[in-house]
């Protein structure tokens, strides 16, 4: 049982291009119809689960269903199956990373790449001002941007800090909604 799970969870991760969501409705094709290791029911209450923590919801839900079919090995067995063929590949990529990087067209290549990539980036972070509403939301903007920036600090300090600001000052953060009838 075991090792079909692997093989099963294996499969789904070296197959499945497109982010843990992508493989949701694989994931499902196997352990409720082909494998019926779990219900329907009880595969939406996994789902329900494996979006709710931290951390990428195929490898949570293979996690989770890894140990709802045969508790601990089953969990670490999902986990490797899912997470094992992305693994291997990224690491016959890096072993050539080296190599291809010592090549003047893999040296042009990421220097090509990397304008790209940060114009990829402003433009998530032109989208995401345009929904920042109050003046208090516009501080914080400025305030986080300047830790970052001129102290170097962690990112996830800045998270931390941008919540308990917003838990303890919500209205001052949170655009006002209006009321509907």
């Amino acid at each position: 049982m075991l090792l079909k799970m692997f093989t099963t969870f294996f499969k789904i991760g070296a197959f499945t291009f497109g982010g843990g969501y992508a493989m949701l409705p694989i994931i499902q094709r196997e352990v409720v119809e082909k494998h019926g290791w779990v219900s329907e029911d009880e595969f939406y209450e996994v789902l329900a689960v494996s979006q709710s923590g931290p951390g990428a919801v195929a490898i949570n839900t293979a996690i989770y269903l890894g140990y709802r079919i045969k508790k601990v090995p089953g969990s670490i067995i999902g986990a490797l199956g899912v997470v094992l063929p992305s693994f291997l590949i990224i690491l016959a990529f890096a072993t050539f990373l080296n190599f291809f990087l010592s090549l003047p067209v893999g040296e042009n290549f990421f220097s090509g790449i990397r304008p790209a990539v940060v114009g990829l980036l402003v433009s998530v972070t032109v989208k995401m001002m345009k929904k920042l509403k109050t003046k208090s939301q516009w501080a914080l903007f400025g305030i986080c941007a300047l830790l970052l920036a001129a102290f170097d600090l962690h990112p996830v300090y800045i998270i931390l800090l941008s919540a308990l600001y917003g838990a303890c000052f919500s209205s001052s953060v949170l655009p006002q909604r209006s009321e509907s009838n």
